[in-house]
């Protein structure tokens, strides 16, 4: 919130009165906190890659096998 605090006294200097100049702050500390990926974002994100790990280890073992009767 610091840096976004700094943004209200250049609003102010750009000649917006307290309560627009406020709002925008608050409307972009509002959009930047929505952008940030949650603990339960990051553990989704981690059981779907081990996912895809796991399948691709099966499909690479899968292969090597097949090759290896093959020749």
């Amino acid at each position: 919130m610091t840096t976004i605090a700094k943004l209200y006294p250049i609003l102010k200097d750009l000649g917006l009165d307290d309560v627009k100049a406020n709002e925008f702050v608050e409307i972009i500390d509002q959009s930047r906190k929505e952008d940030l990926a949650t603990k339960a974002d990051l553990k989704d994100l981690e059981i779907r890659l081990v996912k895809w790990v796991i399948g691709l280890m099966i499909a690479q073992t899968s292969i090597t096998i097949a090759l290896l009767k093959f020749f």
